[in-house]
């Protein structure tokens, strides 16, 4: 009787073995992976995506008012925006911000209370900063600007929750 090889039999079954663990860790990373890709946050520099944002929670810009800077973050379950708001004069700040339903500022401390850094977009720090904010089914809106220095222009977050 001839002795037979088991190699047809040991070939495959390694092969499969061996695909089934690449399967199973690979698909496990992949999965992961994307889940994470979804739920960690992305900012990126979009003026318009900003406004729509904002606009939905209650700002109301109108002809005048120019956005100089936007960025949305994207994240699950809370999403955000920035922007940076000038307008054409004092009064037309001080209506924008009666139209959007802001209450009256407060004064900001600016040794203890954290501001966006100027280099990214945030206001100049100074003792005549101001904020206010509003919160509407659970949106909040925060304006923040200088009266006396910068009395033009409004710094905006909006976030989603």
């Amino acid at each position: 009787m001839a002795k037979r090889s088991l190699m047809p039999i040991v070939v495959p079954a390694v092969v499969g073995v061996v695909a089934v663990v690449a399967i199973i860790f690979g698909g496990r990373w992949a999965l992961t992976t994307w889940i994470d890709r979804g739920m960690l946050p992305h900012t990126y520099e979009d003026a318009d995506g900003a406004v729509r944002m904002a606009t939905r929670m209650g700002l109301v810009l109108i002809d005048g008012d120019k956005v100089v800077y936007g960025e949305v973050t994207s994240a699950f379950p809370d999403s955000g925006a920035y922007l940076v708001v000038q307008t054409p004069s004092r009064e037309r700040l001080t209506a924008l911000l009666a139209r959007s339903d802001f209450p009256p500022p407060t004064e900001i401390d600016t040794a203890h209370d954290r501001l966006r850094p100027i280099d990214r977009h945030g206001p100049e720090s100074s003792p005549t900063l101001v904020r206010s904010e509003r919160r509407k089914s659970g949106d909040y809106l925060t304006a923040i600007w200088d009266p006396v220095l910068r009395p033009r222009t409004v710094h905006l977050s909006a976030i989603e929750t």
